[in-house]
């Protein structure tokens, strides 16, 4: 290839570069050719062409996308208003089932009270004991063997009442009074802590008196007290229902009771 070739070849290739810059914004448009005009390619790559746009007046940077983030909005007050829908005939349902079912859920009931009394008087037993001394021993024995046994109870009551939670207003009241048996009472005896037994006691009687208090509403009266136990009769005939209270079932808890309509 002669040597006048080859030079119009690497003209060829410089117009080439310097017009490829100019179509991608760095550099203005320029005749290529024998102009004095012309910029050297190292003018080219050195020319600012976004300085002299925002120099000129016309430039308009870009809008800046915002960070990605992983929060979710807050909920709407639509929403929320959603959430707190509730049916107003609920409570309705609720009172008459429980209506119905009066005097078998005061079985429930009659069992956590003598699961309370019998924790009581197992742990005034032990109350000042000498530690790991008999008494606090007995007292070590007697919880290991009776807070999963009333634990068992309630996972039978569910079973056997497998939609309690949603038919009864009893049920928060029933395991509110299954807490105190299994941690409050224990955990007042364990610190022989007067005061914490004084307010497990009053947490107990207020559990008791909002469950008599609904029990009146729905008409049952005192069905749902304990009896006079100075009396001779209510006392033998309570001591033979806390027994049996007392007493694993023999019957498998896989047979579950039909749901009411």
């Amino acid at each position: 290839m002669t040597s006048i070739a080859l030079e119009n070849l690497g003209r060829s290739r410089l117009c080439n570069a310097v017009a490829l810059a100019v179509w991608m914004g760095f550099l203005p448009a320029a005749a290529c050719g024998d102009s004095k005009e012309s910029l050297t390619i190292a003018e080219a790559l050195a020319t600012n062409a976004e300085k002299k746009l925002e120099e000129s007046g016309n430039y308009k940077p870009p809008p800046k996308k915002p960070a990605p983030t992983m929060e979710l909005p807050p909920p709407t007050e639509e929403e929320l208003a959603a959430w707190d829908r509730k049916d107003p005939g609920g409570e309705k349902h609720l009172y008459k089932w429980d209506k119905r079912n009066l005097k078998r859920m005061s079985k429930y009931w009659f069992d956590l009270q003598c699961f309370r009394d019998k924790m009581r008087d197992e742990g005034e037993k032990a109350r000042g004991a000498e530690p790991q001394g008999p008494q606090d021993e007995q007292w070590y024995q007697f919880k290991r063997m009776f807070i999963p046994f009333i634990n068992r109870w309630q996972q039978r009551l569910f079973t056997l009442e497998p939609r309690i939670l949603e038919k009864s207003k009893f049920i928060s009241n029933f395991l509110e009074a299954h807490e105190l048996v299994m941690n409050g009472y224990p955990n007042a005896y364990n610190t022989n802590d007067e005061i914490a037994l004084k307010k497990v006691d009053a947490h107990w009687l207020i559990v008791e008196a909002k469950i008599n208090r609904y029990v009146e509403q729905l008409g049952g009266g005192s069905s749902w007290k304990i009896p006079d136990l100075e009396k001779a009769s209510n006392r033998k005939k309570w001591q033979s229902l806390c027994e049996n209270a007392m007493k694993e079932p023999k019957v498998s808890t896989k047979k579950r009771r039909r749901s009411d309509p």
